[in-house]
Parts: C-alpha cells; structure tokens; sequence
C-alpha cells in the first residue's frame, strides 16, 4: 500500500511490520512495529547508518529520515548503536 509518492520518492506499507523507502527502482526495508497509532519505524542509529544501508543512502540519513518522519505516518524512532551490518532481505528492485 502505498502511503506517499511524489515521483521523486515514495514510501509503501507492505506489511503491518514492514515501510518500504523507494527512489526509481531501488528500495529499502525499514522495521515497525504496530499495535499503536501511529506505528512505530525503526532506523539505524547515525553510527550505523552507512554500515546497514547500501550505497546509494549512505551519507543520507539526514535527508532519508526527515523524508520518513515528515511523510511515513509512523514516529521514527532511532535504534540505539549496536554494531549494524546490510542484510541482503532489506534491498530490493522493482
């Protein structure tokens, strides 16, 4: 479903658990949680930000973040810096 589009990004609610963050064809998936209005989605901490993300969001996070707070319908909310790696699961294409 998608929640957000201004041809530029868009963001997507896939699974009640799931935000996909999209720019053309290339994507990315962000954990939420759910049970609460509005739900929760998890980002990395800025430590982590370029280690759990592919190439072309590293530097980003600023500028992706403020994208998720101001457009996502979810609060945002900062994971506490644990060290993060890319897991492959998270990328995707369209």
């Amino acid at each position: 479903m998608s929640i957000f589009d201004d041809g530029n990004f868009r963001i997507e609610a896939e699974w009640k658990e799931l935000v996909e963050y999209w720019e053309g064809d290339r994507g990315y998936v962000f954990d939420a949680g759910w049970g609460v209005e509005p739900g929760d989605l998890y980002v990395p901490a800025p430590e982590d930000w370029d280690a759990a993300t592919p190439d072309w969001m590293n530097g980003r996070r600023d500028e992706i973040v403020a994208r998720l707070v101001a457009f996502s319908h979810h609060n945002v909310v900062e994971l506490a810096p644990i060290g993060s790696e890319l897991h492959p699961w998270r990328l995707l294409t369209s």
